[in-house]
């Protein structure tokens, strides 16, 4: 049984606090008794109001700082670790560098620097063209200074020169050569070595290539005598070999002579 004394002790303690609370600590509501401090900071309990004055502002203000200094420079992320931002593009390609620099399109460093090399690799392919070129005219000229020949002719033995069929045409035509003269050269050239009827020439001079209005001409103009051409040519075939008369006139006659010009032929070498 507690002691009467202490009872009301006990009940002036209560109201003692009691005034504390709402009498003698009205003029000083801000300031908390330095007990009461200290056991609400050790038990760790903050009021719901400072809580939200303190400490709601700083979230907005540390968000919006993050926003700003993002956009502003557009490489920093949220972690501080550096994040590259998009590459310029090259105006003239619409391509960008991987470092986010532009580069200059290839035409604007001159035509000097693009066509340079093209341009000289052009030009030594032209002078190379022109020396062949030029060597061939210089070698149809050497060829017609001591033999005659056709158009045809002439270029087929460039071509055995080896030069190509371009140079070689080219060459021939640039010399303007009149191949009805050559065609009366090389009928003399013939003549100077075999005997030949007037259709025996004019076939050969076409087997070098000549027309047969050119060969014609050639033939013509060189007017041997067939008469002389039949006998030397019944000549030649009896130093081959050994004819009777009959025999040899048939030769002859297949060789293109008329019939009088082949038995003149016979004649004339004792058949």
């Amino acid at each position: 049984m507690a002691h009467p004394h202490s009872r009301s002790l006990l009940l002036s303690g209560t109201a003692l606090a009691l005034l504390l609370l709402t009498g003698c600590g009205a003029s000083h509501t801000d300031a908390a008794p330095q007990g009461w401090q200290s056991s609400s900071t050790s038990a760790g309990s903050a009021s719901p109001h400072a809580e939200d004055s303190s400490a709601a502002p700083a979230a907005p203000a540390a968000e919006a700082a993050t926003t700003e200094g993002t956009a502003e420079s557009g490489t920093a992320g949220s972690d501080g670790v550096g994040v590259a931002g998009p590459p310029s593009e090259d105006p003239a390609t619409g391509s960008a560098d991987s470092t986010g620099e532009s580069r200059e399109p290839a035409e604007a460093q001159g035509p000097e620097a693009s066509g340079g090399a093209s341009d000289e690799a052009g030009q030594a392919g032209h002078r190379s063209t022109s020396v062949s070129q030029d060597s061939a005219v210089r070698k149809a000229q050497e060829y017609l200074s001591f033999s005659a020949f056709s158009r045809s002719g002439l270029i087929e033995q460039l071509e055995f020169e080896g030069f190509t069929a371009q140079e070689a045409t080219a060459a021939v035509d640039q010399l303007s050569t009149d191949y009805n003269e050559q065609a009366v050269k090389k009928a003399e050239d013939y003549l100077s070595f075999s005997a030949f009827s007037r259709s025996g020439l004019i076939k050969q001079l076409e087997f070098e290539g000549f027309t047969p209005e050119q060969a014609a001409h050639g033939v013509d103009s060189a007017a041997p005598d067939y008469m002389a051409q039949a006998v030397k040519k019944g000549k030649e075939y009896l130093d081959m070999s050994g004819f009777s008369r009959q025999s040899l006139i048939e030769q002859l006659t297949f060789e293109g002579f008329t019939p009088e010009q082949a038995a003149h032929g016979a004649d004339a070498n004792g058949l």
